[in-house]
């Protein structure tokens, strides 16, 4: 019988800032998908109330390159930790905090397949050819708000397929961003054509500017085949929608970490949903604690200390739209019997309808490939 190996592949620690880490991957073996471990500490305790980051927002790029070039993945860090969400049906694991030189972390996982133990789906890299990791990120080391790049690690671990009887795969799951954009006014149009011939498992945008939700940047979406001759899938609110999909799929909406509360301000918690159901916060030590308000339902959402004293609160956030990503699934089966088949199309494309003009919009696409 076949069995998984979780195969530690490498570690590299201080990482310089503003850069890209390029990796060779294994030449042979069936992997369901990598996982990489991010580590940083933060440059300085907080002192912008209004200004949050998370690692997931300084990870510009996470790519898998057949061929060195050829797109397996390419993804921002926001975009593939959604991903993973909608993969495992629950946020990753991560630690964030907000004090200097405290640590946070993030695991993401690049996946060939539905999951980590997928016999169907996944990368043959004998079949994918010489192939490279590259990682793409600016830690903005040096401005208080960011992290420093003396303590950056990056862990790589494998999960393959090992023994008698391992699965031949069939394919792999490709995912790219196919478009970024600044929206341009009040109900305008976009039409994004997304590339046909291959089956379609998600189309998903992503609402880019950091205080705006899904809403207030898509008032519509719509898939249209074939310049308009049928439309699977309209989407008239956003939160409607992202609400909908939470018990369609059995996702676990709740995330949270260790904030650091400045003196009498509102301070941001991290745009991890764009839209809130919920936010909790308690105290973080013994003592000397700020008195804590919770301000908002929607981003971005604040904690304040209402005393004149600073300090660590531990909180929590519900929502819905993780990290202001919307799906339009054609994976509810895992048989992928509801795959979107694009091989007969003349054409395919994403109709947005703007909610706003000045708003940072992007679009992602899985599709399947055969081998």
């Amino acid at each position: 019988m076949p069995y998984m190996q979780r195969l530690r592949i490498t570690k590299v620690s201080d990482l310089d800032d503003d850069s890209t880490w390029r990796f060779k991957l294994p030449s042979v073996g069936l992997y369901t998908g990598f996982e990489m471990r991010i580590n940083c500490d933060r440059y300085a305790t907080r002192a912008a109330n209004t200004t949050v980051f998370t690692l997931a927002d300084v990870i510009s790029k996470i790519e898998i390159l057949k061929g060195g070039a050829e797109v397996v993945k390419s993804l921002t860090g926001e975009q593939l930790d959604a991903m993973n969400y909608w993969d495992f049906k629950r946020p990753n694991a991560r630690r964030y905090r907000q004090e200097a030189s405290t640590g946070n972390d993030l695991t993401l996982f690049l996946l060939g397949g539905r999951g980590l133990y997928d016999k169907e789906f996944g990368f043959d890299m004998a079949r994918l050819g010489e192939t490279y990791l590259e990682y793409t990120y600016d830690l903005s080391e040096g401005v208080a708000e960011y992290f420093k790049a003396n303590d950056h690690d990056v862990s790589l671990y494998g999960y393959r397929w090992m023994g008698p009887g391992v699965p031949n795969f069939r394919g792999y799951f490709r995912d790219r961003q196919i478009a970024s954009w600044t929206t341009s006014a009040t109900s305008a149009i976009k039409t994004i054509s997304i590339p046909v011939g291959n089956p379609v498992r998600r189309i998903c945008v992503q609402a880019a500017t950091r205080a705006s939700t899904l809403g207030g940047t898509f008032s519509g979406l719509e898939v249209r085949v074939n310049d308009g001759e049928y439309s699977p899938v309209i989407v008239k609110s956003a939160m409607d929608w992202t609400m909908a999909e939470v018990q369609e799929y059995g996702l676990h909406n709740e995330l949270g970490g260790i904030d650091y509360l400045v003196v009498s301000a509102e301070s941001d918690v991290p745009y991890w949903w764009s839209y809130m159901e919920s936010v909790g916060a308690q105290n973080y030590g013994a003592s000397g604690q700020p008195v804590i308000n919770c301000h908002g339902i929607t981003i971005p959402v604040r904690l304040q200390a209402t005393s004149a004293v600073a300090g660590e609160v531990v909180f929590s956030v519900r929502g819905w739209g993780f990290q202001k990503c919307l799906r339009i699934g054609f994976d509810h089966e895992a048989d992928g019997f509801d795959l979107l088949q694009t091989a007969g199309m003349g054409s395919l494309d994403l109709v947005v309808t703007e909610a706003a003009a000045s708003k940072a919009a992007k679009c992602f696409v899985q599709d399947v490939i055969s081998y």
